[in-house]
């Protein structure tokens, strides 16, 4: 049980209001009310009452004060199965297992139960989950689909296998740019952009980015990129775009080989900056970096995206954006509640929500006329 005096207010509210105290247009007590009954300060009670209005169990009206989500309370029927699945790409990774910590505390204030699956990035374990899925009849999933370009009519049958299905679906942190499936993803433009403004107003022109996919993350980081160089004045060379296909997203049992490629194409164009599509690619350019005898930042310049997980498990202080998973979780766990209930017709089917940057020490000054080791 937690010790924090609002999450045991927050729970015993949403208890509350599961049991039906409060039904129909009721208004709940006010923060003070509250604070008198439970013996606690307003904004103790205030924060309680923000989560549970962040999470759809409550709307407040300015002026009326604060109500119960009917649409909410009533979601849960009898020809429901009460069960959520979300499949993401790895369970063992502390930056996905945020994003199903999120999910799994928005679908408890809604009564429902979550089925955690991890298909590490193989789209046989994908298709199980899949049919594992729909024999369960699960009311909605949340799903980071597989994007592999040697079975992309497969991975299509098998996130439309979904919806054929009359299961409500949600994208996680990637999607195909030509489906209506909703999805959430992080600020991969706006993360991209402060990172490659900070290597330019550092005097790096010659920036390679790095990346062995064609994701959609990885497209939105790269256009995030060739913005702030556009935005500068400043030409954008299309061949410091490097693209190292590997056979699969997760190249663990190439990472050797890659990391070999990456130095020859680092060595290759000169670069003073190394812009690195993920934590991985990163760990792979750090590598390459070793065997050349390159040193970080007084050669090259490193950042990349995911810095938090990098530089938790090789314990270093790389430059990147964080993305902020668990929040995607819990956007992405919304978003199907109000799928569910019928109210979610939008234009534009997607959620961002804001990565931080951690400066760290991997971005140093450079002038191209400095490069020597090229």
């Amino acid at each position: 049980m937690s010790s924090y005096p609002y999450v045991r207010i927050r729970d015993d509210i949403k208890k509350r209001i599961l049991k039906g105290e409060w039904l129909g247009e009721t208004r709940l007590p006010s923060s003070r009310d509250f604070a008198k009954s439970y013996r606690s300060s307003v904004n103790t009670v205030e924060k309680a009452i923000k989560e549970l209005c962040a999470d759809g169990l409550l709307k407040r009206d300015n002026r009326r004060g604060t109500f119960i989500n009917n649409s909410v309370v009533s979601l849960r029927n009898d020809h429901r199965t009460g069960l959520i699945a979300a499949s993401v790409i790895g369970i063992e990774n502390p930056l996905w297992a945020n994003a199903l910590r999120g999910i799994q505390n928005v679908l408890h204030l809604h009564g429902f139960h979550l089925l955690g699956f991890s298909d590490d990035r193989s789209l046989d374990k994908l298709e199980s989950f899949v049919e594992s899925a729909t024999a369960k009849r699960v009311d909605g999933v949340i799903l980071s689909p597989i994007f592999d370009r040697k079975q992309e009519e497969r991975s299509r049958r098998i996130c439309e296998g979904l919806t054929e299905s009359g299961i409500e679906v949600v994208f996680l942190d990637r999607h195909p740019y030509d489906s209506d499936i909703p999805f959430v993803t992080s600020d991969n433009i706006a993360g991209a952009y402060k990172l490659t403004k900070l290597l330019l107003d550092q005097g790096h022109r010659r920036i390679l980015f790095l990346r062995n996919a064609d994701l959609s993350t990885f497209h939105e980081r790269l256009l995030g990129m060739k913005q702030a160089y556009l935005d500068a004045g400043i030409l954008f060379e299309q061949h410091l775009d490097v693209l190292i296909p590997t056979e699969f997203e997760d190249f663990k049992d190439e990472f050797e080989a890659f990391a070999d490629v990456a130095g020859a194409k680092i060595k290759e164009t000169g670069c003073s900056a190394v812009f690195a599509a993920n934590d991985q690619i990163a760990e792979a350019a750090i590598a390459a970096f070793g065997k050349l005898g390159i040193r970080v930042p007084e050669d090259v310049s490193l950042v990349t995206y995911d810095a938090l997980n990098l530089n938790q498990r090789l314990k270093l202080d790389v430059t990147g954006a964080n993305q902020p998973f668990y929040d995607m979780g819990r956007t992405a766990a919304n978003l199907l509640m109000n799928l569910l209930e019928g109210k979610e017709h939008l234009s534009v089917p997607g959620s961002i929500c804001k990565a931080e940057i951690n400066y760290g020490s991997s971005v140093g000054h450079r002038h191209e006329a400095d490069i020597g080791w090229g």
